[in-house]
């Protein structure tokens, strides 16, 4: 049976109904998200200190200490042993020191040992007790433009130094080596001119990290230092330093503290013992110009004790034998090995107390201090 015209109208209707109808349950498309003003942002990168490879290359230090033959090198980190005490006060105050070496190394002298060392010393806050190296008996006068900062240099039986104020802090750098007053160096056929070029080519990295370093940058660890007065008391009473020394009936002694912060700065060493508020003990008999013993005496930095078995402290220097150490308590000392007789310098640590002992019977002058303080 055919559908009525008003049937077919009434089911297109329907149908467009049901087409809108569905059109209306479309839906929107969801907008788009928008920044969380609340998410944390990603953490700007943490400034850490300046490490010694950071200031001079290993290929710089490589070419630094090549010898005049030419021959490549591979420098190692390691510290001449007439400077590892001043090192490692440095690091105590919050410096940085850098040394690497070449060669035969420690303890060898003469007899063609070939060893250099090359030293980077910084020491943070002393710009302004800067002093110029100096050249014999008096200051040199010899300065080089590095990095556009004006540096003092010299050179002398133990090599080549230079150094100069930069930014707030003290900077040194120096080149030792052996042979230098005999049969020659590695350096045999190097003009001493063409060293210190060669320290100033060194020396310009250095200054332009150091000038352009953040706070954090040189922001080294530092150790407590000594608060109290300077006195050399306790283990350092006079009367056991003394009989330490045996010294003949009837002798002439004075005992005297001098404190290295209270004291005339005298070189970067000077500056550095200030900083860690050493001082010394002296032991002056019969009126003598020079101390017969001196005791350097750095308070807080018996635990850097340790720097003295990193290289080349290892082969340098020999243990002592201490009598008198209670158990449990922290006692060590150390004697340059090689054979420089009764004066050879001793090292020694004593709680949180660190030694140099320098002069006569500096061993037995180690083991009265231990005996004293226990």
């Amino acid at each position: 049976m055919r559908s009525s015209g008003l049937e077919l109208f009434a089911g297109v209707v329907a149908t467009a109904v049901l087409v809108a109808g569905l059109a209306g349950c479309t839906p929107e498309p969801a907008p788009a998200a928008s920044p969380d003003p609340t998410a944390a942002a990603s953490p700007e990168p943490v400034a850490t200190p300046l490490e010694c490879d950071d200031l001079v290359a290993p290929e710089l230090v490589a070419a630094t200490l090549e010898g005049g033959d030419g021959t490549p090198v591979e420098p190692v980190a390691a510290a001449y042993e007439h400077d590892v005490f001043t090192g490692l006060l440095l690091e105590g105050v919050g410096g940085l020191p850098c040394s690497w070496r070449v060669g035969s190394g420690m303890p060898e002298y003469g007899n063609g040992s070939d060893w250099a060392y090359l030293r980077v010393d910084v020491l943070p806050g002393a710009a302004g007790e800067w002093q110029p190296e100096w050249a014999g008996d008096a200051p040199s006068t010899d300065t080089r433009d590095v990095a556009g900062i004006t540096a003092s240099i010299a050179a002398g039986d133990s090599g080549w130094r230079l150094s100069a104020p930069v930014g707030d802090a003290w900077v040194r750098l120096s080149i030792s080596a052996a042979g230098l007053t005999g049969a020659g160096s590695r350096f045999l056929g190097v003009p001493g001119g063409d060293m210190l070029d060669r320290l100033a080519a060194a020396a310009e990295p250095v200054f332009t990290s150091i000038a352009g370093a953040s706070p954090e940058q040189l922001a080294w660890p530092a150790m407590p230092s000594r608060e109290g007065e300077a006195a050399c008391t306790g283990g350092l009473d006079e009367q056991g330093i003394v009989a330490a020394e045996q010294l003949p009936d009837g002798s002439a002694v004075e005992y005297t503290a001098v404190d290295a912060t209270t004291a005339p700065v005298e070189g970067f060493t000077g500056a550095v013992e200030a900083a860690a508020r050493a001082f010394d003990c002296d032991v002056v008999v019969d009126g003598g110009a020079v101390p017969l013993v001196s005791i350097t005496t750095a308070r807080g930095f018996g635990p850097l004790f340790e720097r003295l078995r990193e290289p080349d402290g290892d082969v340098a220097f020999e243990p002592i034998e201490l009598a008198d150490v209670p158990a449990g308590s922290t006692a060590e000392a150390v004697v340059r090995g090689y054979d420089d007789g009764p004066s050879s310098p001793a090292y020694l640590v004593v709680g949180d107390s660190l030694y140099r002992i320098q002069g006569d019977g500096a061993s037995a002058v180690a083991q009265a201090i231990v005996h004293q303080t226990y």
